[in-house]
């Protein structure tokens, strides 16, 4: 009699506990293949053309030296585009009777008061002819209530030019003009309500920025021996 159990005997409980070990036995297999096929790096063969070429991102002494050439030939370009500064002529032939004074006010015959004085007055007579003190644009032709009849000149660099008692018939240029340094302007007057008692005289400011400045210290050095009789500068 042969007593040899087979499987199919088996109970239905063995046979499927036997599946389930089988099974995992199979997925456990398949798992470790793949982690030691991912981890596997293949050896770079010791005559590889490219083992000993330098990346992208190295750099090396002749790169460098380039780039500093570069540097200093941008600098020198910059330089080259700097613009020249402009040169200011006197608007008109005369003496100056009130300097420019910001810090300091000045006494106005006109108001009997103590004011600040945003630019310069040029005596001249009046009719006497008003000229462009460097080239620019003309941006406003205007009537001040207290320097008068006025021309505001715009010139490179932020600059700007005032040009005040004029004239009030006769202004030569309108806005939107382009002139040139020296070019007619208008002609000297007297509708400067703050400086009527004053002798006939033009009212030359500058401003840099939307700032009074002196407006000496912007014209040359011959304008003002030439035009204004000034020697000691």
């Amino acid at each position: 009699m042969d007593n040899k159990i087979k499987f199919s005997d088996q109970p239905r409980k063995v046979k499927i506990i036997y599946a389930v070990v089988i099974g995992v036995l199979c997925v456990t297999a398949v798992v470790i293949g793949i982690v030691s096929a991912m981890n596997r790096t293949p050896d770079t063969p010791d005559d590889d053309p490219t083992a000993n070429l330098p990346s992208e991102g190295d750099g090396n002494e002749n790169e460098g030296g380039d780039n500093s050439q570069g540097g200093e030939n941008e600098g020198e370009n910059e330089e080259d585009k700097t613009p020249e500064k402009l040169t200011f002529t006197s608007p008109i032939v005369g003496e100056v009777v009130k300097g420019h004074s910001i810090d300091t006010p000045v006494f106005s015959d006109t108001l009997q008061e103590w004011r600040v004085h945003t630019g310069i007055d040029i005596s001249a007579d009046e009719g006497a002819e008003v000229r462009a003190a460097a080239d620019g644009t003309v941006t406003r032709v205007y009537s001040d209530p207290f320097l008068g009849k006025s021309v505001e000149i715009t010139h490179d660099g932020g600059i700007v030019s005032i040009y005040s008692n004029l004239a009030s018939t006769d202004i030569a240029v309108k806005e939107g003009d382009a002139v040139k340094s020296g070019a007619l302007v208008g002609y000297v007057g007297d509708t400067s309500l703050s400086e009527l008692a004053d002798e006939a005289h033009l009212h030359f400011a500058i401003k840099v920025g939307g700032v009074s400045v002196n407006p000496l210290d912007y014209l040359s050095e011959d304008s003002k021996k030439a035009s204004l009789g000034i020697t000691e500068i």
